[in-house]
């Protein structure tokens, strides 16, 4: 009954097609001031590898844009800043899962993107071990 003599092709690595899959999220919406306050944190701690950080870099990160990455100048640092984020309800838990399926950070020396064991790893020596950063944030 059923036509079994050639393979299924697959048009994708994960064998779903493109349109199925579900876009990465953050499920946040900041305005304009809460954009511009978070973008001069994350400038003031130096949480990214970037001269000059700016409110379009952290719209896309937070956009979850297709293809935008930026290195991490301290992941303990940044892991902060998402974990306040979320305790203030501004980001979903998901947060860490989201970050690396979309592969949004890479890391520091620019040769692997962060992984949500890096980044859970990361809050967990934070959370530990307090600096001021830490309760700058």
């Amino acid at each position: 009954m059923y036509d079994i003599s050639s393979p299924l092709l697959l048009s994708c690595k994960n064998g779903l097609d493109s349109h199925f899959r579900a876009p990465l999220s953050l499920d946040c919406s900041f305005t304009d001031g809460q954009l511009a306050g978070i973008t001069a944190c994350a400038e003031a701690y130096h949480l990214f590898c970037v001269p000059s950080l700016k409110i379009e870099d952290m719209e896309a990160l937070f956009a979850c844009k297709d293809g935008f990455c930026i290195r991490v100048n301290n992941v303990r640092h940044v892991t902060v800043m998402f974990d306040a984020l979320l305790e203030n309800r501004f980001i979903q838990y998901h947060w860490q899962s989201v970050l690396e399926k979309g592969k949004f950070l890479l890391c520091k020396n620019g040769k692997y993107f962060v992984s949500a064991s890096n980044l859970s790893t990361a809050l967990s020596a934070a959370r530990r071990n307090p600096d001021s950063v830490f309760y700058g944030i």
